[in-house]
């Protein structure tokens, strides 16, 4: 049988959360929170999921050095990160490119395109 895939969810905003749940339970996918810098990084190296989700806006995690230093290990250098941040954050959203993230969306994209966002990670 398939491993189960995975996805690591770090993100603070209940509606956001429980919309990606509502998605990847539907698609399968174990979503498992986590919203502290280095429980993130650790389960990243353990459970080697098939995506991480980042809110830029997440207090206490610098999402930036997070990407970066998910970037520098073998482990995790693979893994797709997918950030959505408020649109008007322009330099935060650069800042995780710059940092490595695969894709940054503004948070109105990320809602109304959240199933083909997610699926085009898991769904296969």
């Amino acid at each position: 049988m398939a491993m189960s895939k995975k996805v690591i969810i770090a993100a603070n905003n209940m509606i956001f959360t429980s919309k990606i749940m509502t998605i990847l339970d539907r698609m399968d996918v174990e979503g498992i929170k986590s919203i502290r810098s280095a429980e993130i990084f650790n389960k990243a190296h353990e459970l080697r999921p098939d995506l991480i989700i980042i809110d830029l806006n997440l207090n206490g995690i610098e999402a930036p050095s997070l990407i970066n230093k998910l970037r520098s290990y073998g482990a995790t250098e693979g893994i797709p990160i997918v950030c959505y941040s408020p649109q008007v954050m322009k330099d935060q959203m650069k800042a995780a490119v710059t940092a490595g993230a695969t894709e940054v969306f503004p948070n109105s994209k990320m809602t109304s395109r959240m199933n083909q966002i997610l699926g085009k990670y898991v769904d296969n």
